[in-house]
C-alpha cells in the first residue's frame, strides 16, 4: 500500500488526466501521435484502383489471380516516458520544481494513455538509467508506474541523456511513441552525444520532447555577490550579479544553451514543447498535441 499523501498525489494526476482526455482532447488521445503504424489484416482479390505496391506476389503466383494485402491501422500504441531525474531539475522559481512538473506531465499523459488502452512504459535516468518499467496495459500497471514516478529517489545527480536514449532504443522491439521529459541542460558534449542517439531513436519511433524550464535557468536577480553551486557537479562559483559584464556573460551563456537545444531537436526532426514552472502547462500541452494531430 502506498502512503496516503502519495495516493492523494496520484488522485490529483487522475483528475487532470480525465480533463486532458475528455474535456480537451475529446477522447482522441490516439490522434495526437503520428506514425502509429499498420498491421496486416487479410489478403483479398485485386480491385481497380488498388495500389500495385500492395500486390501479394506469392499468392498471385500460386493462384493465378491477382491479390493484394490489406492492412489496418494499429489503434493500440506503446508509449514510453523517458524522464530526467537529475539534480538540475530541483530548481523551481514557482510553486513547483522542474522535476515535479516533469513528473506531473508524465503522470497525466501516462494515465491518459492507459485510459485509451495503450501500453505504457517508463525510463527514469540521471547520469545512468536508474529504473526501467516495461510497457504494459491496465489500471494496476498505471498505478504502479505513477507510484514509481512520485516516490522515486535518484542515486545519481548528473545527466546522461544519451545513455537513456540508447537504453530505450535497445529495449523497444516494436514501433513506439517516446516522450522525453528533461530540462536538456546537457553541456556541449552532452548535446553532441545525445544528438546522435536522438536521431537513431527518432528514425524508428515517434519521438517528442518536452523541455521543462525555470526562471533561474535564464537569469539571476541583481543582488550583488552571489555564491552558486552546480546541483549536479557540486562546483561552487561566486558571481557578481550587479556587474554588467558578468550579467552579459551569463546572458550569452544562456543564449548558447538555447541554440544548442534548438539544434538538438531540429537535427533529429523531433518536435519540442517548452513548458515553464511559472506558468500552467496544460494549455501549451494540449495546443502542442493538437498541432501534431493536424499535421498527422
Amino acid at each position: 500500500m502506498l502512503p496516503r499523501e502519495i495516493l492523494r498525489h496520484i488522485r490529483r494526476l487522475q483528475l487532470r488526466a480525465r480533463r486532458v482526455v475528455e474535456d480537451l482532447l475529446g477522447g482522441e488521445y490516439h490522434s495526437v501521435f503520428k506514425g502509429a503504424g499498420i498491421a496486416f489484416d487479410e489478403v483479398r482479390a485485386y480491385q481497380p484502383g488498388d495500389d500495385v505496391r500492395a500486390i501479394d506476389w506469392n499468392t498471385t503466383a500460386r493462384t493465378g489471380r491477382t491479390f493484394v494485402k490489406k492492412y489496418r491501422e494499429e489503434r493500440q500504441l506503446t508509449v514510453v516516458f523517458v524522464v530526467d531525474m537529475s539534480a538540475s531539475g530541483e530548481l523551481g522559481a514557482g510553486a513547483c520544481t522542474k522535476q515535479e512538473q516533469a513528473i506531473e506531465i508524465a503522470g497525466v499523459l501516462a494515465l491518459a494513455a492507459v485510459r485509451s488502452d495503450h501500453r505504457v512504459g517508463l525510463v527514469l535516468f540521471t547520469d545512468r538509467v536508474e529504473k526501467y518499467v516495461p510497457p504494459a496495459r491496465g489500471r494496476s500497471h498505471a498505478l504502479r508506474l505513477l507510484g514509481d514516478l512520485v516516490t522515486f529517489q535518484p542515486t545519481g545527480r548528473g545527466t546522461n541523456l544519451a545513455d537513456a536514449l540508447r537504453a530505450t532504443r535497445e529495449h523497444l522491439r516494436r514501433r513506439a511513441v517516446v516522450v522525453v521529459l528533461s530540462d536538456f541542460l546537457l553541456g556541449a558534449k552532452g548535446v553532441e552525444d545525445s544528438s546522435h542517439e536522438l536521431r537513431l531513436l527518432a528514425h524508428r519511433h515517434d519521438v517528442l520532447a518536452i523541455r521543462t524550464g525555470d526562471a533561474h535557468d535564464r537569469q539571476l536577480p541583481s543582488v550583488g555577490l552571489l555564491t552558486l553551486e552546480d546541483a549536479e557537479t557540486g562546483e561552487v562559483v561566486e558571481v557578481d550579479t550587479g556587474s554588467a559584464r558578468q550579467r552579459a556573460r551569463l546572458a550569452a551563456a544562456v543564449l548558447e544553451t538555447e541554440e544548442r537545444i534548438a539544434a538538438l531537436s531540429k537535427k533529429a526532426s523531433v518536435d519540442m514543447l517548452h513548458v515553464d514552472t511559472l506558468r500552467p502547462y496544460l494549455g501549451p500541452l494540449i495546443g502542442f498535441f493538437r498541432s501534431r494531430g493536424m499535421r498527422s
